[in-house]
């Protein structure tokens, strides 16, 4: 006999919450379940917890897996799913006993496609109700056309039943990108553009843990993740978005809650580069007559007006304490030479290295010799195959300009997002002089 509900639970290195997810679906009070498991290359005991409960109980499916990202994980889980509804319960949380019973029996009374839950945001052993769905008329059938706020729900794909048929008809997939960042979002907005059957309950149950440290983002490479995970389900989803310019203003406005969510999670050396990003998106935004102030939550909308007004004002006032003040205020050593002129004053050092021999760099080089400077050489991390020259000027690696770190001069002319990584680097190497190609120096080049 097929399972009535396939319950999907992702799993990487999460040992210490593990077990009290599993428990949780062992006893729930809808039996009639599979719970599969895929374990994406778990380097802790994950992988051999879940093999135990296997061994204890026949609902469970273990999939072990080579490394390959949350999105490729729930994929997996999807393909193995044999019932008629979909659950998905992250494994450093846990749920109510009662909650696929009650999913399962508002799904099938309403004849919905998606039927969702509240929950409980789960911090240090206490639970507080989450209001995400309180606004929302409970036990009765909606979709976006009567409540575009729906989209608003891209953060929680949990607390939820999905109609399995509903999700193989539009062919609802997770974006597969490396790690566990955002991809949830891109899943859940297909589901509510789509859906056109959708009810929620009020009971909270499932518990949403939120002191997870493993959560937290300090990777560059997930810099911009959230703003991939938009794009893409814009580019997937651009057809529905076009049919209603109000959906669109809500989507978008939901697409700034989240990005300013992820710019406050972010490592403080990333902060400054993903403003830079999100300030460009708002304005490209605004072009294309998508944003709409009365839609947004208000406290976001204030946060966006700030922003506008001046990216390093609201930088300053809403940035992670880091321990140099010159990342603080975002202006490296630049402030002591502006009281002139930028360029004329490089003059000054016996030596001038620029780090990059991009396009900004070479316009750099070009503007410092049409005023008369010099330039001694393009700095990068680390050479490739063939690169020794540019614009005739040698290109070498940062420890070889070390003897001069003292005395010289380095121009950061980089994409702005990095510049802040390179400004330790250099720190790191010894070079005391370090100055970076913000707005104000490129309207000189």
């Amino acid at each position: 006999m097929k399972p009535e509900i396939s319950v999907l639970v992702p799993v990487y290195n999460v040992e210490p919450y593990l077990e009290q997810c599993l428990d949780s679906l062992i006893y729930q009070s809808f039996g009639n379940i599979e719970i599969i498991c895929v374990d994406d290359g778990s380097t802790d005991r994950s992988g051999a917890i879940l093999d135990r409960y296997a061994a204890m109980d026949p609902r469970f499916q273990v999939i072990h897996k080579k490394n390959t990202g949350y999105g490729n994980s729930m994929n997996v889980a999807l393909d193995h799913a044999q019932g008629r509804y979909i659950a998905i319960l992250e494994s450093d949380d846990f749920a109510e006993p009662d909650m696929l019973q009650k999913l399962h029996t508002e799904a099938v009374t309403r004849n919905v496609e998606v039927v969702k839950g509240a929950f409980y945001n789960y911090r240090d052993g206490k639970a507080t109700r989450s209001e995400r769905i309180d606004t929302y008329p409970k036990e009765q059938v909606l979709n976006h056309a009567s409540f575009p706020t729906l989209v608003w729900l891209a953060d929680t794909i949990w607390s939820c039943l999905y109609r399995r048929d509903f999700l193989l008809e539009h062919t609802i997939r997770f974006h597969e990108t490396p790690g566990a960042s955002y991809q949830d979002i891109s899943f859940a907005l297909q589901i509510w553009l789509l859906a056109k059957r959708v009810s929620f309950i009020d009971d909270a149950l499932l518990y949403y843990r939120r002191d997870n440290p493993l959560s937290s983002m300090n990777n560059p490479s997930k810099l911009f993740c959230v703003f991939e995970e938009y794009k893409w389900i814009e580019e997937k989803m651009g057809h529905i978005l076009k049919e209603s310019l109000l959906l669109c203003q809500y989507f978008t406005a939901s697409k700034y809650r989240d990005y300013l969510d992820h710019y406050y999670r972010v490592g403080a050396q990333y902060q400054y580069a993903l403003l830079v990003r999100l300030n460009q998106s708002f304005f490209e935004d605004k072009e294309k007559g998508r944003i709409e102030s009365s839609v947004f939550i208000p406290s976001i909308w204030a946060q966006l007006c700030e922003l506008e007004k001046g990216i390093n004002v609201f930088f300053k006032k809403t940035a992670r304490p880091v321990p140099d003040l010159r990342l603080r205020t975002c202006d490296f050593e630049n402030g002591n030479v502006y009281a002139a002129a930028f360029l004329e004053n490089l003059k000054r050092y016996p030596r001038i290295y620029i780090y990059g021999a991009g396009q900004v760099g070479k316009r750099l080089a070009t503007a410092i010799r049409e005023r008369g400077g010099h330039v001694d050489a393009f700095l990068v991390t680390r050479l490739t195959d063939g690169q020794t020259t540019c614009m005739d000027l040698p290109v070498m690696e940062i420890q070889e300009a070390g003897p001069a770190a003292d005395c010289c001069a380095v121009v950061i002319a980089v994409t702005e997002w990095s510049q802040y990584e390179l400004y330790m680097t250099l720190k790191s190497h010894g070079f005391r002089h370090i100055f970076r190609t913000d707005e104000a120096v490129r309207t000189l080049l």
